[in-house]
C-alpha cells in the first residue's frame, strides 16, 4: 500500500527510499499514521476556532491558521527523519483544520442570501483546484532523478506559497459584519459607520432595489445584536438548548457524512488501488492526477447549481449516486481479483471516477455551504468549528485503518462506504431542512424557533430576536418590520 496525500509525494520513489518505506515491516502502520496525525491536527485546529474566531475576529484567526500551515509545510519539506515528518504533518493539520473552518465561515457571513451557495461553494472549488495542482506538480517531479531529494521536498514546500499568500492578503479584506467588534460599533450608536462596513462587503450592486434589500438585512442583524447584549451565549449552549442541539447535530453529520462516500480514501491511497488493478507506477500517478482534476471540475458544477436546485436535492442525489458507484466498484474489483480481467480493471477505474464526479458535483461544496449557514450569528463560529471537526474525525476513522483494511479484506472495505452513505441518505431525508435562498437570520425558524416577544429598538422598529422559555434563552427567528416590510418571510 502506497499513500498519495493530495500531491502524490507518498508515491515518489525518493520519498519511499529516503524514509525506508520500501523495506520497513511496519510500512502500512506508518502510512496510516502519516494520514492519521494530519486528520487529528485538523480536528484540533477546527475546534480551536470555537474561541479564536470570536475572540480575535475572522481575519486574525485566518492569519494564524495560515502561518501554522506555512510552518508545517516548510518543515515537512525539510524533514530529516520520519518522526519529524509526522510531527510536522500534525502542525500542518492544525493550520488546515482552522482554515477549512474559517474560510466558509467568513464567506457565509459576507455573502448575500441569493448567491450564498455560489460564494461559499468556491471553498470546494479552490480545494479541488489545490488538490489538482499539487497532484500534477507531484507527477511532474516524479520524472526527476530518483536519488534527488528535490523530487519530494519541492512539491511539499510549494504548499507554503498559497498559505503565505492568504496570510499577507487577509488584512486587505473587510472584517465580517457579523463579528462581535462590528456589533460593538452598532451598540455604541455608530450606526452609519457599521452600515457602511456592511454595504462594503455585502451589496451586489448600487441600484435602489439591491440597497433596500441590504438595508433590510442589516436591520435584522442590528436587531439581533441589540438583544444579544443582554443574552450571552456559551459553547455549551450548542448541546444544551434544543434548537441549537439540532443545528449542531445537523452540521456535524453534514461534514462527518461527507466522509461516508469514501472519496478521501481514494484521494489518499489511489495509486495503490490502481497498482492493485495492474497499472504501473507512471500510469497510477497519471490516473490519480486525472481523478483529482475531476474534483475541481465537479465542484465548479456544484457551486453553480446549488442556489438553483437547493441543498437537500443535491445531498439526496449525491449520496444515492455514490452508493451506486461504490457497489459497482466492489463488483468490478471482485471480478478482477478472481479472473484478472483487464475489462474488469478498466471498469473499476471508471467507477472510481464516477464516484468522485458524483461526490464533487453534488456533495463536496454543498457540505461546506450547508454546515456554515445553519447556525445563528452568535454561535456560528463555534457551531462551524464543531461541524468541521466531523470532517476530520471522519477522515481519521477511515484513513488511518485503510492500509491495513485493504491488505486484509481488500475490496470489502468499500462496503463500509456503501453502508455509511445509505445511512446518510436516510438522515438527510428526515433531519435536514432546506435552507436555500433564506437569510442567515430567517433560517432559525426552520429549526423550530418561534417569536415570543417584540422588543422595540431606539428608533421605534419592532424586533423579535430570541425566545425565553423559562430562562432557557436560545437564538430564534428574527421578525423585523422595516418600513412596512416583514423580513422574516411572513406576510404582514
Amino acid at each position: 500500500m502506497r499513500l498519495a496525500p493530495k500531491d502524490g509525494w507518498g508515491s515518489l520513489p525518493s520519498f519511499i527510499s529516503y524514509f525506508g518505506l520500501d523495506t520497513a515491516s511496519n510500512t502500512p502502520q506508518v502510512e496510516g499514521a502519516i494520514n492519521g496525525v494530519f486528520q487529528a491536527g485538523g480536528l484540533i485546529g477546527a475546534l480551536t476556532c470555537t474561541w479564536t474566531a470570536d475572540k480575535f475576529g475572522r481575519r486574525k484567526a485566518l492569519f494564524v491558521g495560515s502561518m501554522f500551515a506555512t510552518v508545517g509545510g516548510a518543515l515537512q519539506a525539510g524533514s530529516v527523519h520520519m518522526a519529524m515528518f509526522i510531527i510536522m504533518r500534525f502542525i500542518s493539520g492544525l493550520g488546515i483544520g482552522a482554515l477549512i473552518t474559517l474560510v466558509p465561515l467568513y464567506l457565509t457571513e459576507v455573502a448575500p442570501p441569493k448567491i450564498r451557495g455560489l460564494v461559499v461553494g468556491t471553498t470546494g472549488i479552490m480545494i479541488g483546484f489545490g488538490y489538482a495542482s499539487a497532484s500534477w506538480i507531484g507527477f511532474g517531479f516524479y520524472f526527476l532523478e530518483n536519488g534527488s531529494g528535490a523530487q519530494w521536498r519541492v512539491p511539499i514546500a510549494i504548499q507554503c506559497v498559497p498559505a503565505l499568500g492568504l496570510a499577507f492578503s487577509v488584512f486587505f479584506l473587510a472584517e465580517s459584519p457579523r463579528w462581535r467588534k462590528i456589533p460593538t460599533v452598532i451598540a455604541n450608536d455608530r450606526y452609519e459607520e457599521a452600515f457602511q462596513v456592511f454595504v462594503k462587503v455585502h451589496a451586489e450592486s448600487s441600484d435602489q432595489a439591491d440597497m433596500n434589500s441590504v438595508h433590510a438585512e442589516f436591520e435584522l442583524i442590528r436587531a439581533q445584536i441589540i438583544h444579544e447584549k443582554h443574552n450571552a451565549v456559551r459553547f455549551l449552549d450548542l448541546f444544551t438548548h434544543k434548537t441549537l442541539r439540532r443545528r449542531t447535530l445537523v452540521g456535524f453529520l453534514t461534514l462527518l457524512g461527507g466522509q461516508a462516500a469514501g472519496t478521501q480514501v481514494v484521494n489518499n491511497y489511489g495509486p495503490s488501488l490502481y497498482a492493485a488493478l495492474g497499472y504501473d507506477g507512471t500510469q497510477t500517478l497519471l490516473i490519480q492526477c486525472c481523478w483529482i482534476t475531476t474534483v475541481a471540475i465537479g465542484n465548479i458544477i456544484n457551486a453553480s447549481i446549488i442556489d438553483k436546485l437547493g441543498r437537500r436535492p443535491l445531498l439526496h442525489f449525491g449520496f444515492a449516486a455514490c452508493i451506486i458507484a461504490m457497489i459497482g466498484e466492489c463488483v468490478t474489483v471482485s471480478t478482477f481479483q478472481r479472473s484478472g480481467s483487464r475489462p474488469a480493471a478498466s471498469a473499476a477505474v471508471f467507477f472510481l471516477f464516477l464516484e468522485v464526479f458524483c461526490y464533487a458535483s453534488t456533495l463536496d461544496a454543498t457540505t461546506y455551504v450547508y454546515s456554515s449557514e445553519v447556525f445563528p450569528t452568535p454561535m456560528r463560529a463555534k457551531g462551524m468549528a464543531v461541524s468541521i471537526s466531523g470532517l476530520f474525525l471522519g477522515g481519521l476513522l477511515i484513513l488511518e485503518p485503510a492500509p491495513t483494511a485493504f491488505a486484509r479484506i481488500h475490496w470489502k472495505y468499500f462496503l463500509v462506504f456503501v453502508c455509511a452513505s445509505s445511512v446518510m441518505l436516510v438522515v438527510v431525508h428526515f433531519l435536514f431542512p432546506e435552507t436555500n435562498q433564506k437569510s442567515l437570520e430567517e433560517i432559525s425558524a426552520l429549526f423550530g424557533d418561534t417569536v415570543e416577544h417584540d422588543p422595540v429598538s431606539a428608533d421605534g422598529q419592532n424586533l423579535s430576536i430570541f425566545e425565553d422559555r423559562g430562562g432557557d434563552k436560545a437564538p430564534v427567528d428574527v421578525n423585523l418590520k422595516v418600513k412596512g416590510t416583514n423580513t422574516s418571510g411572513r406576510s404582514d
